[in-house]
């Protein structure tokens, strides 16, 4: 991932490229606006950390002409002005954070890393999902709330449906009962855990080759259930 700083100070320039390759990112540089323009448009940059006073061209209208060509990279303004009119305009200006100098490095790095992970985690829930889940004898459809196994019809209700497709979205990932109730219930479920024991024994009934022995959806204890691929 690439991270462009854009600052006429050279002892910032020094810190923030330190920073940034002692993170593993690739760094990138520019002095003023107009720089910053050129290279958001012959590369691809992941975050822009960005000065408000430079020479040619100011941090705020750096922002507001980067957003008028659809970039949506997130930018991180440096500025010795606290105050919150500056920072209104910042974030008025398309700015998704304002930081201001003196900084601590360790802070710097902390906002860096938080808006790349909401940059990955945008993208990743951007990604088209298939509307199936094939996984050994089990088809389930996610679209149509169909689940089949050997190409048979097996009857799930709707909280068995959502709690099926959870663990088969997940083959061999442990899920706890928490995860597992906010994926049936939403988040403002209010009650017991142990609800999805029971649940969970329905469900085995439904789907197991043998309810008693179950081979398909795993406990671990303490933790949570599996779903162990090998066994569907």
């Amino acid at each position: 991932m690439r991270i462009l700083l854009v600052d006429d100070e050279s002892s910032i320039k020094r810190l923030v490229s330190d920073l940034v390759s002692d993170a593993g990112y690739d760094f990138s540089y520019a002095e003023d606006g107009l720089e910053a323009l050129s290279i958001v448009e012959r590369e691809n940059v992941d975050l822009i950390i960005m000065d408000v006073m430079m020479p040619h061209l100011d941090g705020f209208s750096t922002c507001r002409e980067i957003r008028s060509r659809g970039l949506t990279v997130p930018i991180i303004f440096l500025s010795a002005k606290g105050d919150i009119v500056d920072k209104g305009i910042g974030f008025q200006a398309g700015g998704d954070d304002y930081m201001v100098k003196p900084f601590d490095p360790r802070e710097l790095m902390m906002h860096v890393e938080a808006h790349l992970r909401r940059t990955q985690m945008a993208s990743i829930d951007a990604r088209p999902k298939s509307e199936t889940i094939s996984i050994g004898r089990f088809v389930i459809n996610l679209k149509q709330y169909r689940v089949s196994k050997d190409g048979q019809p097996v009857k799930l209700t709707l909280k068995e449906f959502k709690i099926f497709s959870a663990l088969a979205e997940n083959p061999g990932v442990v899920l706890s009962k928490d995860e597992l109730i906010e994926r049936a219930w939403g988040k403002e479920f209010v009650g017991e855990t142990s609800s999805i024991t029971v649940f969970i024994k329905k469900l085995r009934s439904k789907i197991e080759d043998d309810p008693s022995d179950p081979h398909i959806i795993q406990t671990v204890w303490g933790v949570g259930y599996r779903l162990e691929p090998e066994a569907c």
